[in-house]
C-alpha cells in the first residue's frame, strides 16, 4: 500500500487544465498555499487571463509554466503535451499530478471540432484521454491523475439545470448532430451529463491499465453557481445561475475556493492518498452512480478513444 510519504514531494510538478478561472484557478491557488515549492504547469487558452494567473502564481510557487492549447483540437492537445514533456524533460523531472479540470457545456449537440467530433465529448472526454496517454510515461511513481466530474452524471443527483445522461456507443457520442432534436438545449445538456458519465468510465479504465504505477480518481466539486459553466445557457438561465442560485441553500452546494482546496489536496496526496478509481464528492469519498461501473462500457470507450486519437498519437 502506498503511504502519503510515497506520493508527496516538497517540490511537486502539478499540471492543471483550465487554470484561469473558477475551480481551476482556485485549485492552483490552493496548491501554491500548500506546496510553495511546486512547479505549476498551466494548460489552457492563452491571453490576458492566462497572463494574469501566471503573474499571480509566479510570486507564490517555485516555478510556473504556461502552455496554451485549444482542447477542441487534438493536434493542439498533442502539441501541448509535447511542450509539457519538453519542460519536465529539460529539468529531468516527472509529473506528480495531472488535474484535468477543463470542461465545456454547449447549447446543443451540433458543434463540430476541427477533427469532426462533437464538441462536448471532444473537450470533456477525448482531450483528457489524449493528454494522459501522451504524458503517462512521464508520470512519477504513485502520481495522481484527477478527472473533474459532475453529479449530473447520475439521474439520482443531477439537477434540473441539466438533462439526464443517456449512454450510447462512444462512437455515436463522438458524432455531432445525432439523437432526437440535436439542435435543442436539452440535447446540449444531455451531451454534457453523458460526457461526465463517460469520465467515470474513463477513470476506471485508466486506473485499471495503470496497474498500480499511478492512480486515477474522479473529483466532483459539487454545485457551484456563479462559475462559467452557464456561459452557453439562455440569458434567463445565466441570470439564475449567477444572481439567484449563489444565495440559495441548495443541497450539494460548494464554492470554487472550497472545492479547489480539496482538489489540490487530492492531487498532492494530502487527502485520500490511497484512493484508486474512486469518486470524491466535494470533500468525502462516495460511490458514483451504479451505471458508472460497467467494465464492458469502459473497454469499449477505451477502444473508441484509441481509434479517435490514433492518427494524432502516431503523427
Amino acid at each position: 500500500m502506498m503511504t502519503e510519504d510515497d506520493i508527496t514531494s516538497p517540490s511537486p510538478v502539478i499540471l492543471v487544465t483550465g487554470p484561469t478561472r473558477g475551480l481551476g484557478l482556485e485549485t492552483c491557488r490552493a496548491v501554491a498555499e500548500r506546496a510553495p515549492g511546486a512547479h505549476l504547469v498551466l494548460v489552457g487558452r492563452g491571453g490576458a487571463a492566462m497572463e494574469g494567473v501566471h503573474a499571480e502564481l509566479d510570486e507564490r510557487v517555485s516555478a510556473v509554466t504556461c502552455v496554451t492549447v485549444d482542447l477542441a483540437d487534438l493536434g493542439e492537445v498533442r502539441r501541448a503535451a509535447g511542450e509539457v514533456l519538453d519542460v519536465v524533460g529539460a529539468e529531468d523531472r516527472t509529473l506528480d499530478a495531472l488535474v484535468l479540470n477543463a470542461g465545456i457545456q454547449t447549447v446543443d449537440r451540433m458543434h463540430r471540432t476541427a477533427d469532426g467530433l462533437e464538441l462536448t465529448f471532444a473537450v470533456n472526454v477525448v482531450a483528457p484521454f489524449l493528454l494522459v496517454r501522451e504524458l503517462q510515461d512521464r508520470l512519477a511513481p504513485g502520481a495522481s491523475v484527477v478527472l473533474v466530474g459532475s453529479g449530473t452524471h447520475t439521474t439520482d443527483r443531477s439537477t434540473r439545470l441539466v438533462a439526464h445522461p443517456r449512454w450510447e456507443d462512444p462512437a455515436e457520442l463522438a458524432r455531432p448532430g445525432l439523437g432526437p432534436d440535436p439542435s435543442s438545449r436539452i440535447a446540449g445538456q444531455r451531451a454534457y451529463a453523458t460526457s461526465k458519465l463517460a469520465v467515470n468510465h474513463l477513470c476506471h479504465e485508466l486506473d485499471r491499465r495503470a496497474a498500480g504505477r499511478w492512480r486515477c480518481n474522479v473529483y466532483d466539486p459539487g454545485l457551484m453557481p456563479g462559475t462559467g459553466l452557464a456561459r452557453d445557457m439562455s440569458a434567463f438561465r445565466r441570470f439564475v445561475w449567477h444572481r439567484v442560485m449563489p444565495h440559495l441553500p441548495l443541497p450539494g452546494m460548494s464554492t470554487p475556493a472550497r472545492s479547489g482546496a480539496v482538489l489540490a489536496e487530492l492531487a498532492l496526496g494530502r487527502r485520500f492518498a490511497d484512493l484508486r478509481a474512486g469518486y470524491v464528492d466535494v470533500d468525502r469519498v462516495t460511490r458514483a452512480s451504479d451505471e458508472s461501473y460497467d467494465e464492458r462500457r469502459e473497454a469499449r470507450l477505451w477502444e473508441v478513444l484509441e481509434e479517435l486519437t490514433a492518427a494524432v498519437r502516431t503523427a
